[in-house]
C-alpha cells in the first residue's frame, strides 16, 4: 500500500524498508528505506499522515517556509492532498537519525543529569526560537491562507477554537476561565511566526545539528506567545518522577525556565515579554481543554498524553492569572 501511494508522484521508486514510529500523539508517523526515487531524495524518508486536512496542510506550508528561511527542519520531499492514497494530508521528508534533548529521561535520570540540562537545553531553545522569530511571516501568513484558508493561525482565532471546544466539553471553569483571559487581553502586538510547541522533545540533537521537529502548532503571533508555551514545559516539565525527587527536578525546572527567558531576552532585546503570563495562561487553558475534551470523548488520549503531568501547574498558572478557582 505504501509503495503504491508514494509512486503517484514518483512511479519508479520501491519501499524497502517500513518501520512504524511509536510516539506521535497526532499524526501517523512512518520510516521507510526507499530505492529508485529521484535524484535528491534519500534513502531513508518519514510519512507522516495527518489526520485532520487543514492543519496537515497548514503543517506542511509552514515547515517549508522554515525550511528555505534557512531553519534547520527536515526537508518536505513531496505532498499529497486528504482523499488520496493515504486518506488524510500527508508529507514525505529526510529522515534525520538522532535523539530528542529528553531522549531517555525519566525522572529519575533526569535528576543525575541535571547540571548538564540546566547548562544547555535553554541556551539551545533560545536559540533556536531566535531563528524562527527572525523569519519573516507574511510570506508565511500566505502560504498558510492559500493552503489552508479557515486555519486557526492567529492567537484571537486559537482563542475562538479553544472556547468553541470548552462549550462541547462541557467544561464551565475553562469556558469562564477564556472569558476572563479575552477581558484581560494584552493590546495587539507585532506578529512573529511562532513554532507554537517548541520543547525539548521537539529538537532532535545529531551530528552537531540541532533539527527542529513538528510544525502542527505554528501560528503567527507575539513573541511571547512562544515564549511562553516553552517556559511552560520548562517549568512544569511532563517528566515521571517518584514523590521523593520531584522537589529537585521542581527547583530545577524552576530555574530552567528562568534561565531559557533570560537567555531568548539577551537574544531579542527588543522582544517585549511584559505579557508573559497572560500568554502562559493563554497555553495552560489550551492543556485544560485537551484533557477536558478527551475526557468527555473517552479518548485514550487523557490517560496517555505528557499533558496530564503538566496539568497540575497550567492549573495554577491560569488561576493565578483570571483569579478564578478551577
Amino acid at each position: 500500500m505504501v509503495e503504491a501511494g508514494l509512486r503517484t508522484v514518483w512511479p519508479d521508486v520501491e519501499v524497502t524498508m517500513v518501520e512504524r514510529f511509536a510516539n506521535g500523539e497526532w499524526a501517523t508517523m512512518v520510516r521507510l528505506g526507499l530505492a529508485g526515487a529521484p535524484a535528491g531524495v534519500p534513502d531513508e524518508v518519514v510519512l507522516r499522515i495527518a489526520p485532520d486536512p487543514e492543519m496537515g496542510a497548514k503543517e506542511i506550508a509552514v515547515q517549508r517556509a522554515a525550511a528555505s528561511a534557512g531553519v534547520d527542519t527536515p526537508a518536505v520531499r513531496a505532498t499529497g492532498g486528504a482523499g488520496g492514497p493515504f486518506g488524510g494530508v500527508w508529507a514525505v521528508m529526510d529522515f534525520v537519525a538522532g535523539q530528542s534533548l529528553l531522549a531517555g529521561l525519566d525522572g529519575a535520570a533526569a535528576v543525575r543529569q541535571l547540571p548538564s540540562l540546566l547548562r544547555g537545553i535553554p541556551g539551545q531553545l533560545a536559540e533556536t526560537m531566535t531563528a524562527i522569530h527572525d523569519i519573516d511571516p507574511a510570506p508565511v501568513v500566505d502560504r498558510v491562507r492559500a493552503a489552508a484558508p479557515t486555519v486557526a493561525f492567529t492567537v484571537d482565532e486559537i482563542q475562538r477554537h479553544l472556547a468553541a471546544r470548552a462549550e462541547v466539553a462541557e467544561a464551565e471553569p475553562l469556558a469562564a476561565a477564556l472569558t476572563r483571559l479575552g477581558e484581560l487581553r494584552p493590546a495587539p502586538a507585532d506578529a512573529v511566526l511562532c513554532h507554537g510547541d517548541l520543547h525539548p522533545f521537539n529538537l532532535l540533537a545529531t551530528e552537531g545539528r540541532t533539527v527542529v521537529l513538528d510544525w502542527t502548532a505554528a501560528l503567527a503571533a507575539p513573541p511571547a506567545y512562544d515564549v511562553a508555551f516553552t517556559w511552560l514545559l520548562l517549568r512544569y516539565p511532563p517528566l515521571a518522577a517518584p514523590v521523593v525527587v520531584r522537589p529537585v527536578i521542581n527547583g530545577a525546572a524552576a530555574a530552567m525556565s528562568r534561565r531559557f527567558v533570560r537567555l531568548y531576552q539577551r537574544l531579542n532585546p527588543v522582544a517585549d515579554l511584559r505579557h508573559l503570563s497572560w500568554y502562559a495562561a493563554s497555553h495552560s487553558v489550551r492543556v485544560l481543554v485537551d484533557l477536558a475534551g478527551w475526557e468527555a470523548t473517552e479518548d485514550p488520549r487523557s490517560h496517555s498524553h505528557p499533558w496530564r503531568l503538566v496539568a497540575p501547574g497550567a492549573t495554577r498558572v491560569l488561576e493565578r492569572v483570571t483569579g478564578l478557582r478551577l
